[in-house]
């Protein structure tokens, strides 16, 4: 089946001379050359301009391609599962970020079998392969993370595990045209003229909508049905109920409307006057339309007294608040919001009507900036248009600029009847998150707003005001500028008697002038990078302004607090006698807080957040207070804090933070009584020695002790744990008690140096899925214990003395399993193991054959183990094997690996720097390869349609000679074979690739480099196939640079499959190719590397095992006795039948011409 991915519009149809550019950005160690070959050919297919990093002359710098992103329009952003362990993908996500905050880059991320939730979240494997197994932190992390978190997942694609690839990519060419739509059509309001018929005949589809209300319900019945319309305001409630209504009110013989309940002041009253009195009512079926209705009790009495109403009738009504028709009414339709596409065209309809001057570009910049903050609202929509009608550049770019904190005078009066309609309490939250917490966990939000028997937070999703997904609120940018103009001055009219100060010249103003008492200040929020100069706050100011419920003063450049912030001086002081009583504060943040310690009349009765990172604080303050509603501590990297006495009484703690106060010497005694505390970082606390008796921390479920030098001694202080880092401390040994934690997922002791055993009960943790011991270079074996840690995924030995792994740990219980073509039901040991790392380890001289039956391994680093001789069989699913550097490397097993249909699709083994690989080794290596890639191929094409863009099996080892079963050779990095006859049919399956590379010292960074081919497959009657094919490389996750020296081989087994396909599209389904163009080429992260050389290449076609060709088409020779002869790329001589690989004799090859021939009858 071809992909779907031509162009719908006639060839014939003149293009536009100017095209938006499409920057590509992704990691192809995970995508491999295959998809991106195939993007690029449907993009040029499509007309669509891109740009990709390889178009880039070899050593190009990181900027030039900042400049090929400031230059493009749109971004494809392809986040795989090891995207994030390359910097230069990361680098090149931040200048994109950069760009689409600008509005000059629209951008579609891509999850190429990730979710969207790891991405942003940095979970699961994407996050492994950002921060490492044990989250370690790069020099650029912090503008990483924000732009991983800045990913607008709304317009993105997700390709799921199985899903079918060339689906996806007609998916993804479809949305690069649907977005490209859009860029041209903002471009075509340069011309001198706008076609205002041409906007009107596209406003938005309201047909649509109504076409998919009407499909959800059934209305052709005899049964009196209520419908209820349901969004936020302005959406379109009104007019689609109308539309509606228009369209049905001939069916029947009566029909009622009544608009604006909400403005009814006597509804009941009315609702029976002007409707259920009517007598046709009764007699006759009627369409009733009830608009605007806002109470539950119009919902109630309608349902009391359908009895006056004919069966069969129709009633529709529409509302502003879902809470009104819970449990009540269930035939319920939300209006979604409008897509860009029919935002934009909304919104330019109405701002260039009958307007005949050109439009800038900074007029089209513009306009998608005020059409994101409109976020899909018509009605918002319509009034930024009208408002902005006729006006020049610069009223424009006022309004913009005024925008987030200034709201248009008639979309206020619309957001107001939804405000006026909210309790005291719900008006308090609404303006609360407006001004402070528009993104903001909900859990948080609610303990920080919480009153008696309110549920705020819901009540504003009810309503439409907030929005609450995974457990996040956010707010649109409309009602957040409405919140904020109304916060910002007192509210008297509302009975509030409050204000929000965020605009910091007007915080500036309240915190430094003589102006007595303020009572209605509710909360402050000072952006400190906003400041142009520093500032002291009077003395006596905070004290006087007694309802302050938040005091927030933080720096947005660098909102993760990272180390750049030691650098930036403090800008806002304080007296010594600072005078700050607030005895209604809830949540106070003072990043780089100046004081030794807050003031001593300081009230802390309802505090329910304290956050002072990077303060100079010596403890919190003098005695102890009462905190009763404490939840969250930050105080992380005070390096002054000696004392945490204060908080002895904070029984309500569940998070405490105080990472990198390397002053802390110890931790109160009272500690213990924080039964609620579920997370304690201590990370970097250098000073601390050892934490104090806490059997009671029921509730602790995080420990971070990570980095910790001084810390020698751990006991189990909560058997609730799951989470506890170890790391970098000077233990030497774990407690017996370990046992009890038989909830623990994750114990990391990397780099526990002086730790010299482990305890036979830790098999007894039945949980744990992560054991980390990396860098324990004095840890010498695995405790003897007959326990199962069956849950165990990730096993990190690196840098370790073992000199083997107990059998017990990794044997299966019945060695009958051996040849199950499934997982084994039942098994001792690690069954479940994804991840084995035993680099750098100088014991092991043997890995043990019981690691075969490891059936869910999938990554084994051997790397610089130095005395490891043999390997034994290895696992079925094992996805990479790096023995990088292991130089007394003689022998594998054969075969190298169980072989039997598998779950995941490529494979990798880098035998890189194994010098004295003996040469049987090599031909197992290879033809162990060659049989897999074959069996993958097999099964991709039953359950994929043949579709894969990926080198299914790909080796490198040192070396100099092409294998002798290629068929087809050549020095240098080209080769240019002559295909013969009929051979894609009948059992070809793939086919296998070889480069002998030259390396003088090459040095790799991020352990990225790969070596490829760009080939072009050709018939005398068709024009070429042009694709790029994987051959292999190093793509797994490393820390440390590694050096390859001397000549290597690099082997790939790749699927034919999806050329053949693309062959189809391309109309060439007739004609086979008869010669091909292969180049041979090293790349990395930049580009193509320069001071490494292809020697030779080789090239060889494979089929099915047992096929007529496999069996017919070779003569019989020893395995590892072939030779060929290659004259002028002609082969005459076959070898190696038993691994299936297939060359056809020089008298079998035809022409291209007969051979379209051939195929065609």
């Amino acid at each position: 089946m071809a992909i779907n991915t031509t162009p719908t519009d006639s060839t014939d149809k003149k293009l536009p001379e100017w095209r938006p550019q499409v920057f590509i950005n992704f990691r192809g160690a995970d995508l491999r050359d295959g998809f991106i070959s195939h993007l690029r050919k449907a993009l040029r297919e499509n007309h669509i301009k891109y740009y990709i990093d390889s178009d880039e002359p070899r050593g190009s710098p990181i900027e030039i391609l900042f400049d090929r992103i400031k230059e493009s329009q749109i971004a494809l952003v392809f986040f795989s599962s090891l995207y994030a362990d390359s910097t230069w993908c990361l680098d090149e996500l931040v200048e994109i970020m950069k760009n689409m905050e600008k509005g000059t880059l629209r951008v579609i991320p891509i999850f190429f079998k990730v979710t969207p939730e790891d991405v942003k979240g940095q979970k699961k494997e994407f996050g492994v392969a950002l921060y490492g197994e044990g989250r370690r932190r790069r020099p650029r992390m912090p503008q990483w993370e924000d732009a991983l978190e800045a990913i607008p997942t709304r317009m993105g694609l997700v390709l799921l595990e199985n899903s079918s690839h060339q689906k996806f990519l007609a998916k993804v060419i479809k949305k690069v045209k649907e977005v490209e739509a859009i860029l041209l059509s903002e471009r075509s309001y340069t011309s001198p003229t706008v076609s205002i018929q041409h906007l009107k005949a596209s406003l938005p589809p309201y047909e649509q909508r109504l076409k998919q209300f009407e499909e959800r319900f059934c209305f052709d019945t005899d049964v009196t049905q209520i419908f209820a319309i349901v969004g936020m305001p302005g959406i379109g409630k009104t007019t689609l109920a109308k539309k509606h209504f228009d369209k049905w009110m001939g069916r029947v013989s009566v029909n009622k409307i009544i608009l604006g309940i909400h403005e009814r002041d006597e509804w009941s009253a009315c609702l029976c006057k002007e409707l259920l009195d009517d007598a046709q009512v009764s007699v006759n079926k009627s369409f009733i339309f009830l608009d605007d209705v806002s109470e539950k009790t119009h919902v109630h009495f309608l349902l009391n007294n359908l009895h006056r109403v004919k069966e069969g009738s129709k009633i529709v009504i529409t509302t502003r608040d879902k809470s009104c028709i819970r449990g009540l009414i269930h035939h319920t339709y939300e209006v979604p919001v409008l897509n860009q596409n029919e935002a934009l065209q909304l919104f330019q309809y109405h701002a260039f009507n009958n307007q005949d001057y050109a439009h800038t570009h900074n007029f089209i910049n513009m306009s998608q900036k005020f059409v994101d903050y409109a976020g899909g609202n018509p009605r918002v929509l319509e009034e930024l248009g009208k408002e902005l009608c006729g006006k020049n550049e610069d009223d424009w770019g006022k309004i913009l600029e005024a925008l987030p904190h200034c709201c248009n005078e008639n979309i206020k009066r619309g957001l107001r009847i939804s405000y006026d309609k909210l309790t005291d309490q719900q008006k308090d939250a609404f303006l609360d998150i407006a001004c402070f917490f528009r993104s903001e966990d909900e859990d948080h939000l609610t303990s920080l707003l919480a009153s008696q028997d309110s549920h705020q937070v819901r009540d504003l999703a009810d309503k439409f005001m907030i929005s609450v997904s995974s457990d996040k609120i956010e707010m649109p940018d409309i009602l957040c500028s409405f919140g904020k103009e109304l916060g910002l001055s007192a509210s008297l009219q509302d009975n509030l008697g409050t204000s929000r100060l965020w605009d910091h010249d007007k915080v500036i103003e309240a915190l430094t002038t003589n102006e007595g008492k303020d009572s209605t200040v509710r909360g402050i929020l000072l952006d400190v990078s906003k400041l142009q100069k520093e500032f002291s706050i009077r003395r006596d100011k905070l004290a006087l302004m007694p309802n302050l419920r938040y005091l927030k003063i933080f720096d947005s450049s660098c909102p993760r607090q990272c180390k750049v912030v030691n650098v930036v001086e403090c800008k806002v002081y304080v007296p010594d006698e600072l005078e700050m009583p607030l005895t209604n504060i809830r949540y106070l943040h003072w990043l780089k807080f100046p004081s030794k310690q807050l003031p001593s009349d300081f009230n802390a009765e309802n505090l329910i957040d304290l956050r002072l990172p990077y303060s100079k604080i010596e403890r919190i303050w003098k005695d102890v207070k009462d905190t009763p509603n404490l939840k969250w501590v930050d105080l992380s990297h005070s390096t002054d804090l000696i004392d945490l006495s204060a908080l002895c009484k904070a029984k309500s703690l569940e998070r405490l933070n105080l990472e990198g106060c390397t002053e802390l010497v110890d931790l109160p005694e009272d500690t213990e009584n924080m039964k609620s505390l579920a997370f304690l970082n201590l990370r970097g606390c250098t000073s601390l020695s050892s934490l104090p008796e806490m059997e009671n921390l029921t509730s602790l479920k995080t420990l971070i002790l990570s980095g910790c030098s001084s810390f020698d001694d751990f006991q189990v202080k909560s058997e609730n744990l799951e989470h506890l880092h170890l790391d970098g401390t000077e233990i030497k040994k774990l407690p017996q008690t370990i046992e009890k934690l038989q909830r623990l997922i994750v114990l990391n002791l990397k780099d526990c140096k002086m730790l010299v055993s482990l305890p036979d009960c830790l098999g007894k943790l039945k949980a744990l899925e992560e054991l980390l011991l990396s860098g324990c270079s004095r840890l010498r074996s695995f405790p003897v214990t007959n326990e199962n840690m069956k849950n165990l995924q990730i096993l990190l030995l690196d840098g370790t003395k073992f000199r083997d792994l107990p059998k017990n740990l990794l044997g299966c219980a019945n060695s009958d399993q051996v040849n199950l073509q499934r997982p084994p039901l039942t098994s001792n040991g690690l069954s479940l193991l994804r991840r084995l790392c035993l680099s750098g380890n100088d014991m092991i001289v043997k890995l043990q054959s019981s690691l075969s039956d490891l059936y869910h391994l999938k990554w084994i680093d051997l790397k610089d183990c130095k005395k490891l001789v043999s390997i034994s069989t290895l696992p079925p699913n094992l996805q990479c094997l790096d023995a990088h550097d292991c130089v007394a490397l003689k022998t594998v097993a054969s075969p190298l690996a169980r072989l039997m249909p598998t779950e995941q699709v490529s494979s990798s083994f880098i035998f890189t720097n194994c010098g004295k690989l003996e040469h049987v080794a090599k031909n197992e290596i290879t033809c162990y390869g060659l049989n897999k890639g074959r069996l993958l191929s097999e099964t991709l094409n039953r359950h994929n349609k043949g579709l894969c863009f990926e080198a299914l099996v790909a080796t490198c080892f040192p070396g100099s000679e092409v294998p002798d079963w290629f068929g087809y050779k050549a020095s240098g990095a080209m080769l240019e074979p002559e295909l013969p006859r009929h051979w894609s049919e009948s059992g070809f399956v793939g086919i296998a690739l070889c480069a002998i590379v030259l390396f003088e010292e090459q040095k790799i960074k991020n352990n990225n480099l790969q070596v490829k081919c760009i080939c072009d497959f050709n018939n005398v009657k068709t024009s070429s196939s042009y694709f790029h094919c994987p051959v292999g490389g190093l793509s797994e996750t490393c820390n440390e640079q590694r050096t390859i020296s001397s000549t290597h081989v690099f082997i790939g087994y790749t699927n034919w499959l999806n050329i053949k396909k693309c062959q189809e599209e391309d109309g060439k389904k007739g004609c086979v190719p008869t010669k091909a163009s292969i180049k041979f080429q090293v790349t990395n992260d930049i580009g193509e590397v320069t001071n490494c050389e292809v020697l030779k290449c080789g090239f060889s076609l494979v089929y099915e095992t047992g096929s007529w060709e496999a069996n017919s088409r070779t003569y019989d020779v020893k395995q590892g006795e072939a030779e060929s002869i290659v004259k002028n790329n002609k082969v005459s001589k076959i070898m190696i039948p038993n691994c299936g690989v297939t060359t056809i004799p020089e008298k079998n090859q035809i022409s291209g011409e007969e051979s379209c021939r051939s195929t065609k009858s």
